[in-house]
């Protein structure tokens, strides 16, 4: 099972045993206010750590990440058709159970 941690939290692409899911959560940053092409993927694990938390939560587990084309229509209002997305849940986690 593939991690990595950032700001405190982790970032699991699994399901650890143990972890005790709070809830869903997704982020997409796009070009509506800014230049989506600029951003990382720091930036989407900085606002999912934020949500995190803001739960008291020390992981995102099924952690998912990409960055797509945002379509015809998001192009139309976007400075980019280009955006960010994850998605995961937040949970606590016991990190021991990830080595």
């Amino acid at each position: 099972m593939y991690f990595s941690q950032y700001d405190g939290v982790y970032f699991v692409e699994g399901m650890p045993s143990g972890a005790t899911v709070i809830k869903g959560i997704s982020t997409v940053l796009d070009g509506c206010f800014s230049n989506a092409q600029l951003k990382t993927l720091d930036d989407v694990k900085r606002e999912m750590a934020s949500q995190a938390k803001q739960y008291g939560c020390n992981a995102v587990v099924d952690f998912k990440y990409g960055q797509r084309s945002g379509g015809f229509w998001r192009c139309l209002f976007s400075l980019d058709d280009v955006c960010w997305k994850g998605e995961g849940k937040i949970a606590r986690i016991n990190p021991a159970e990830l080595k």
